[in-house]
């Protein structure tokens, strides 16, 4: 498989490709005004982006990948444990990024309830603070339902970038090798992975 490395510059140039042809098919094949038209396409490469390198398919294992949450990588330990490495679930078109992103708000709202819930037990009132923030999603989602299109697609095309390079990989391996070939790096730890007692936090 690709290194991290490689999936990172493959995600960019891919962005930087998508965002303004993104932007061109905005203005010929909707009815939306220019302005939107910019937005919806930042989003989608800025999504696009954020999908590829920090929510990367390969955070079904333990790799660089989640390295780069810092502290918060245990955040990630639950999806790990329970999603198959490079399977369905981690490396489809649609519904693994979806399914990430999911994971991913479920895993905010949970600490918000948890923080809210943590202070009553010690007497404090606060705020309901997961459902304001669930609130203000919907809200922004339903006042800005477009661009919320464009995050998504912008999503699912940045984790796509990252499994179709992986499928290119294996197949063309796998075609190179029925004919005697083999490529010459194998890309085995291809996400840097490394035995946990050999790692830093």
């Amino acid at each position: 498989m690709p290194s991290a490395r490689a999936h990172d510059l493959i995600t960019v140039l891919s962005g930087a490709a998508i965002t303004p042809l993104a932007y061109y098919a905005c203005l010929e094949f909707t009815p939306i005004a220019p302005d939107t038209a910019l937005a919806c396409s930042l989003w989608l490469g800025g999504a696009h982006l954020l999908s590829g390198i920090m929510f990367s398919p390969d955070l079904d294992i333990d790799s660089a990948i989640d390295n780069r949450w810092g502290i918060f990588f245990w955040i990630w330990r639950p999806y790990m444990w329970l999603i198959p490495h490079r399977g369905f679930w981690s490396h489809s078109l649609v519904i693994s990024p979806l399914l990430r992103l999911g994971y991913f708000a479920a895993v905010g709202y949970g600490l918000a309830f948890a923080v809210v819930w943590g202070l009553g037990q010690l007497g404090m009132t606060t705020p309901a603070y997961h459902r304001e923030w669930a609130a203000w999603v919907q809200g922004l989602i339903r006042a800005h339902s477009t661009e919320t299109w464009a995050f998504v697609i912008g999503f699912c095309t940045g984790s796509a970038a990252h499994t179709i390079a992986d499928w290119l990989v294996t197949n063309g391996n796998g075609l190179l090798g029925s004919y005697g070939r083999r490529l010459r790096q194998r890309y085995r730890d291809h996400d840097q992975w490394r035995p946990r007692h050999k790692r830093r936090r």
